[in-house]
């Protein structure tokens, strides 16, 4: 019942703002380029600002990755030069334009969930769901998840309004991840109306 009213939230949100952090290893967005985190903001169903905070294998460096969608127009800065190119939408490793929908399925997907009690998150009262995932049903939130990995999830949901404001993903998702790898989810700001823009 609460993961289902969950998914119906997730369904009416207009807009959000979220942060996706590897707290144990990293994603492979592009051979040589490993992803720790990724935040922004999605004015659903097809607008989102992100910046993905990554390590370049060769030189070493960290660097910062913008990315723009705007319907059928996608930006992203040259990691070297954080000069801005146009892109195609398909050719991005990561699509949050649709967050909600992705969201929603990946809650429906959750195998033997389990309430594992209330706990206080960014200062609302939550129910904490703990469950399993198959990897695949994770690819509309990490890039390059592999085929048959189970997952360890936990969801933490408002228990007032019923909104999903955290979760953390733990074990394989991508072929090459660490066995224990984790993944942070923390969503805010909902429905709080942003304004998204072609860079100059």
């Amino acid at each position: 019942m609460i993961l289902q009213q969950g998914v119906s939230r997730l369904l009416t949100l207009e807009s959000v703002a979220f942060d996706l952090e590897q707290e144990k290893g990293t994603t492979t967005l592009f051979p040589g380029l490993e992803m720790s985190k990724a935040s922004g903001l999605v004015d659903i169903p097809d607008r989102f600002s992100i910046v993905v905070e990554a390590e370049l294998a060769f030189p070493r460096s960290f660097v910062e990755i913008k990315i723009v969608t705007i319907g059928d127009q996608a930006y992203i800065t040259d990691f070297l030069s954080g000069e801005w190119r146009e892109v195609s939408p398909d050719s991005l490793p990561v699509n949050f334009g649709s967050i909600g929908q992705t969201l929603a399925d990946i809650i429906k997907a959750v195998s033997n969930p389990v309430l594992a009690g209330t706990e206080r998150v960014g200062g609302r009262e939550t129910h904490h769901i703990k469950g399993t995932i198959r990897s695949e049903d994770l690819t509309g939130l990490i890039p390059g998840a592999g085929q048959g990995f189970t997952v360890d999830l936990d969801l933490w949901l408002d228990q007032s309004e019923h909104l999903l404001v955290q979760a953390l993903i733990v074990g394989r998702v991508v072929p090459t991840d660490i066995p224990d790898a984790r993944r942070l989810l923390t969503l805010n700001d909902f429905d709080v109306p942003v304004d998204i823009t072609a860079p100059e």
